[in-house]
């Protein structure tokens, strides 16, 4: 309806309203009803009533319909926060996130490079880098340490070590600590560093056998409910066993997140076999453990660290927190749709020669996706 004919009959609605004031009150709201049913039936004023009447639409996932969007770093905080409440390395929308390490030919860290120096390729496509995530960005850091029977010996030196590598972190990170034997006990939640040496210190006791596998899978768990870069830092042996998970379930969930995992290995086992234990079963245990240290490290583009003194530990903690302060993180959407169980391979490049870039060469798509 045109807007001078709207205006003509809210005008005649007004006269008829005026005219019936003397009739009494019971009138007046009779006119008022008669008023509003009026104005409902006009095309376009009923129907913005109705609209306001009802419930605010949900937002839908936009990015699956396309692939080629990109995002500011600002704008991809609201959706790193929904990446890390689904437990994938992938948001709601499918984005990717890698945490990535570069370098120079002599071994120092390169920090200063922008999103238009790296390039991703997914499956051998080339991706479109959505943001880069400075290397200033804090981590949190969940500290896993093993204090089994197996380890009871070495944990006076384990917590001198872990007071010093909390001092070589940055005063913003923040900081999970947890031991682990037969069940896992947190010592702390989530603490800013700064915190963390005012107040609180490492303080191991010993004994119990190894559930590792389970430990491992409660830090994956913990985890991811954390928003922003993260990493786990696990400190053990690398023999013993789980109730909850497996070897081969902790690591296809290492795959599924983007925690970086730091394996720190402190040798326990003897040179040789002692004389009950049957040979062929002592170096299969020792091969599973250097193997499944080192694959949960390498998978998630961390780095594993195998020590056997107390310099040794110091030294490989002063690396992980030195290598924290220099990650990058790389985001992208995939070209292609993404399906639950699919591995897909990744790579991870500069443009400026001479530079070496370290990062997870695959991840795979977990469930829900």
């Amino acid at each position: 309806m045109p807007i001078s004919g709207l205006q003509k009959k809210i005008e005649l609605l007004a006269n008829v309203a005026s005219s019936v004031v003397h009739s009494g009150r019971f009138i007046l709201v009779r006119a008022f009803i008669v008023a509003v049913v009026f104005l409902a039936s006009i095309p376009g004023v009923g129907g913005a009533v109705r609209a306001q009447q009802r419930e605010l639409p949900t937002l839908r996932d936009e990015v699956k319909a396309s692939t080629t969007r990109q995002s500011s770093p600002q704008a991809t905080t609201a959706t790193q926060q929904r990446q890390n409440q689904d437990d994938v390395i992938r948001v709601d929308t499918n984005l990717i996130t890698i945490p990535a390490t570069v370098m120079d030919r002599d071994g120092r860290y390169i920090t200063d490079l922008r999103k238009e120096d790296f390039q991703i390729y997914e499956d051998g496509i080339e991706q479109e880098v959505a943001w880069v995530a400075p290397v200033e960005q804090p981590f949190t850091i969940l500290f896993l340490l093993d204090t089994s029977g197996s380890m009871g010996y070495r944990l006076q030196d384990l917590a001198a070590a872990a007071n010093a590598f909390v001092r070589q972190l940055r005063l913003n990170d923040r900081l999970i600590s947890a031991t682990f034997n037969d069940t896992v006990q947190v010592q702390w939640e989530a603490t800013a560093v700064k915190e963390v040496l005012d107040s609180k210190r490492f303080r191991l006791r010993g004994g119990g056998n190894t559930l590792l596998y389970d430990a491992v899978d409660y830090a994956l768990k913990r985890m991811k409910k954390v928003e922003g870069r993260k990493a786990i830092v696990l400190f053990s042996d690398g023999y013993g066993s789980g109730v909850f998970a497996s070897e081969k379930s902790t690591l296809r969930k290492a795959e599924e997140q983007d925690a970086l995992i730091y394996t720190v290995q402190f040798d326990t086992a003897p040179k040789e076999p002692p004389r009950n234990v049957n040979k062929k079963y002592f170096y299969d245990a020792v091969e599973r453990a250097d193997r499944y240290m080192r694959d949960l490290a390498q998978r998630t583009g961390g780095r594993p660290y195998q020590v056997d003194t107390l310099s040794d530990l110091g030294q490989a903690f002063g690396l992980i927190a030195d290598e924290l302060r220099r990650q990058y993180s790389l985001g992208y959407y995939p070209k292609k749709p993404l399906e639950t169980g699919q591995r897909h391979e990744i790579k991870v490049r500069v443009r400026l020669p001479n530079l070496v870039v370290r990062a997870r060469d695959s991840y795979v798509v977990a469930k829900g996706k």
